[in-house]
């Protein structure tokens, strides 16, 4: 990735604040800078079947916890599991400033926030044009709503992840790189209503939480 890959207004929204004066606007320059130069993004993605049994939905022969990835994969007979990273070099770089420059260890993190969001952005994309469904559900991953954030260990180990990807997870579910992400994307021939409840950016009309989600918009 290089510095002209990022939206400045994106990362303003990463660090919370409508503009940055004339001192952190060069230091978010030479942020970008270093951090392009770490980044090194690696993803992994397998297509697996659904399958609804009275124990619950099962996602290749794995039971997924929770009634809302349930409701998310409704209507798909297969999903894509994946999983992206950007480095254990990014990692190092955000520990390293911690210890001396909190404002430049903020300022990797929200590019670092908005850069594995833009790599799982791209790997939609490529999916989109490789897989013969029409629909496609949002990302759905293991910590929104009740689907157990215990799984990611699951989730990583169907995928391969640590040999093909160097992803890991620790005893406390935390991914190593820790700006790594994994989701599932659910698959239909047929419309489906995309199921999840937080800030999915999408029509609040279509979503069958709309009842109880927090974030429910007027529309």
């Amino acid at each position: 990735m290089t510095p002209a890959d990022f939206d400045r207004a994106e990362l303003l929204s990463y660090l919370r604040t409508p503009r940055l004066d004339a001192h952190l606007s060069a230091m978010l320059d030479a942020a970008l800078e270093t951090m392009c130069a770490v980044i090194e993004p690696r993803t992994v993605w397998r297509v697996l079947p659904v399958e609804r049994t009275e124990a619950g939905v099962k996602l290749g022969g794995l039971l997924l916890g929770g009634k809302d990835i349930a409701a998310h994969l409704t209507g798909c007979s297969e999903a894509v599991l994946l999983a992206a990273t950007l480095s254990a070099r990014v990692d190092s770089e955000i520990r390293r400033a911690e210890l001396t420059d909190m404002t430049k260890a903020l300022l990797y993190d929200a590019i670092a926030g908005a850069a594995i969001e833009h790599v799982c952005a791209d790997l939609e994309k490529q999916l989109r044009a490789q897989l013969s469904y029409e629909f496609f559900t949002e990302r759905f991953s293991a910590g929104y709503g009740d689907f157990p954030l215990t799984q990611q260990a699951d989730l990583i180990q169907l995928l391969d992840a640590p040999r093909k990807i160097g992803l890991t997870v620790t005893p406390r579910m935390t991914l190593l790189p820790m700006k790594s992400v994994t989701a599932v994307i659910g698959l239909s021939h047929q419309p489906v209503l995309d199921a999840r409840r937080y800030s999915c950016g999408n029509s609040c009309a279509l979503c069958p939480f709309r009842d109880d989600c927090p974030g429910v918009r007027n529309e």
